[in-house]
Parts: structure tokens; sequence; C-alpha cells
């Protein structure tokens, strides 16, 4: 049997090549010309229901937020008048707790007659007690008279009780050659 000599897709239809439909382009009139105008549709007046529609549709949330408004500005003055009425609560039960922690520092702490037993066991010879208090937040103030204030430091922090004790100023005493030494320790 011998091949066939046409191909396989001769049935097909014969179209033009790519380079004839490239010059068949080329030779076309790029410009088309101009559609005629389409006919205008008649613009239908505004009826009285799509102007009532309308308008419902712009002034709902023109009303909704006036109204919000309105709840708000009651909600505030409600607000006030209760914080009003509760103000005088609140500064009780706000004393009672400063009253409370109070307490619980001085119960927690050393008593100021512990402090000053240590302090007299503490202290150098040369030195001298010149005041001591504990104020009602608990704070121990401490004013010593010393020749020597790097020593009384030192002498106090080997105390357990008095470690605490910080110098918060110093000053000379006056014609001894002594300095006054204040020490705070906080609660």
């Amino acid at each position: 049997m011998a091949a066939d000599p046409r191909p396989a897709n001769d049935s097909a239809p014969i179209r033009p090549s790519l380079f004839d439909r490239a010059v068949e382009a080329a030779r076309r009139d790029p410009t088309p010309p101009p559609a005629p105008p389409a006919p205008r549709a008649p613009r239908p007046p505004i009826d009285r229901v799509s102007a009532l529609l309308a308008a419902a549709i712009v002034a709902t949330p023109l009303l909704t937020w006036g109204g919000a408004t309105m709840l708000t500005a009651r909600a505030q003055d409600e607000g006030r008048a209760i914080a009003r009425r509760a103000a005088p609560v609140m500064a009780e039960q706000a004393a009672a707790q400063q009253a409370r922690t109070l307490l619980q520092q001085a119960w927690r702490g050393a008593p100021l007659g512990t402090t000053l037993e240590s302090l007299a066991r503490a202290l150098p010879p040369d030195a001298a007690l010149l005041r001591a208090e504990r104020n009602a937040a608990g704070m121990i103030a401490i004013e010593v008279a010393a020749p020597d204030p790097d020593r009384l430091l030192a002498a106090l922090r080997r105390d357990p009780v008095l470690a605490g004790l910080r110098a918060t100023a110093q000053a000379r005493v006056d014609g001894d050659g002594r300095m006054r030494v204040t020490l705070e320790q906080r609660p």
C-alpha cells in the first residue's frame, strides 16, 4: 500500500494566511462611520409618591440622629444627677478605706517604743537623740546629733530594726562641731 499524497486535513476549508489577513487589515479604513445619535427618551416628571419616598429616605437618618442625640443628653443628665447623689457616699467610703490602710500600716510596723529601744542600743556613745516621731502614715522620722554621720549610719545599719532608716538631711549644729542627721523610714 502506498502512502496517500494528500495531507490528512485536505477537507478543511481554505482560509487566508496570516500575511493575507494583515494586508487586508492595513487596507481597510481605520475610522468607522459615526453612529447616528440615539433618540432621547423623555424624562418623566417627578410625581408625588416618588417625592415623598425620597423625602422619607433622606429624613430617616436625620430623625434617627436627632433622637439618639436627645437620648444621649438625657442619659448624661441622669448620670450627672446620680454622681451628685452618690458623691457623699463615695467620699465616706474613700475615707474609710484610707483609715483602714493607715491602721493596717501601723499594725504591721514595729511600735515606736521598739524602735527607740533599738536606737538606744545602736547609737554610738557620743551621739544624742534629738527627736523621734511616727506620723499617721506610719513613717518614722528621727533626728540625731553626732560628730561623725558616717559612723552613726554604720552603727544603725547593724541593727535589723533600724536597717531601713535612710539619711535625708544633714546640718551642722551650732558651736559644738556636731552634725544634725535626719533619718526617715518608710513603712
